[in-house]
């Protein structure tokens, strides 16, 4: 039980950190493109521009989180197969819990931290859109943050 709460906390700050990684990577490059957002000719399509970045980086970090799960249910001999392993962690870190694929009872603490990540990972990539759409608003008024 123990090992099992250690090993999906290492895998969860893992992934936030993952998440923070990306978040500052994103806040350097909206720096870099300040002055273009700053004097966009046309602040819809400069929204919308990084609206695109944000959800890429976004859906990459989901997957990633994804994955990583997918690859230690798969290294446990959880699963049996990739595919297998690959949807379960989906439905998990997206908190579905559809049923239709679950662990065995004595894993079963690995994927209520699965859950747990994900739950973490959709707030800290809400507040980083949330974060992201409010920088760049002030940059388009001319504003200083």
């Amino acid at each position: 039980m123990i090992g099992q709460l250690l090993l999906g906390s290492v895998i969860t700050l893992f992934s936030i950190m993952t998440g923070a990684i990306m978040w500052g990577v994103l806040n350097e490059v909206l720096e870099k493109m300040e002055p273009w957002l700053r004097h966009s000719k046309n602040r819809f399509m400069s929204f919308v521009v990084v609206l695109i970045m944000v959800v890429v980086c976004i859906m990459s970090v989901t997957t990633f989180g994804v994955w990583l799960w997918a690859l230690v249910f798969l290294q446990m001999s959880v699963f049996s197969t990739m595919e297998e392993a690959v949807y379960y962690s989906l439905v998990a870190y997206t908190t579905l819990g559809i049923g239709d694929v679950v662990v065995p009872q004595d894993q079963r603490l690995l994927g209520g931290m699965t859950g747990a990540n994900g739950f973490f990972m959709f707030g800290l990539m809400t507040a980083m859109l949330t974060d992201i759409f409010r920088h760049v608003g002030r940059m388009q008024r001319g504003l200083k943050d």
